[in-house]
């Protein structure tokens, strides 16, 4: 766990793991903002454990700001009720609904999927491994990029999509922004705009974090000041 105070606190995709967001916390500290990449727990993840983990680093580290990934929005209302901030900025991450009490980690579509890949010991491979080599190459910016994230990335169970996380009621009302990577996470937009959040949307790819870490971190810090703005 994190023994060090920030400014910004980044949660990764527990599917990517840490790695993959080292440029983007990097650029945030350029700019000004004392940034750092929130740890997982070891040994097989759940989302229990991830949470917890999340909260205790958020809260050693006394960041104002959450900067949430992919996997990882799915985290953000029942961190959020735990452990306040002025500000969460979701970066093309995926949402729970507004209604209900708890959510899956995936969508039933993808949970299908997942439910077909391989396992070896009742784990996944890494995330990279899940699809075309030629396709999840072109996210990042050199192989020696993809490897790395392969190397680094958990190897989750299958349980973590099946396993059900607390959603608070009226978390949505949370300050609060989107920055989406072109028109992936298409319905998070929506929720997004429609509880007037703040909302930008860059041309680029799930990984554009990663390939373009100084853009990422111009709209994550101007997307964080209309958040607070709109909150006051």
């Amino acid at each position: 766990m994190l023994g060090v105070t920030a400014d910004v606190l980044v949660l990764p995709s527990p599917l990517l793991g840490p790695a993959a967001y080292g440029p983007l916390a990097a650029a945030l500290a350029s700019r000004g903002s004392t940034a750092v990449v929130a740890g997982l727990p070891d040994g097989v993840l759940t989302p229990a454990a991830v949470l917890s983990g999340f909260a205790e680093q958020l809260v050693s580290s006394g960041a104002s700001l959450v900067v949430a990934h992919s996997n990882a929005g799915y985290l953000v209302p029942a961190l959020r009720a735990a452990v306040p901030v002025d500000a969460v900025v979701l970066v093309d991450a995926a949402l729970p609904p507004t209604a209900g009490t708890s959510t899956l980690l995936a969508p039933a579509q993808f949970g299908e999927f997942v439910a077909g890949l391989p396992q070896d010991g009742g784990l996944l491979p890494p995330w990279p491994l899940w699809w075309d080599p030629a396709d999840v190459a072109a996210l990042f910016p050199s192989s020696d990029w993809h490897e790395r994230v392969t190397a680094e990335a958990p190897r989750l169970p299958p349980s973590w999509f099946t396993t059900p996380v607390e959603v608070p009621v009226g978390w949505e009302a949370l300050p609060a922004a989107y920055l989406g990577f072109g028109g992936t996470y298409a319905e998070e937009l929506t929720l997004a705009r429609g509880e007037g959040w703040p909302v930008e949307v860059l041309d680029g790819h799930h990984l554009h974090l990663l390939a373009e870490p100084d853009a990422t971190a111009d709209a994550v810090l101007a997307l964080a000041r209309a958040a607070r703005a709109s909150s006051s």
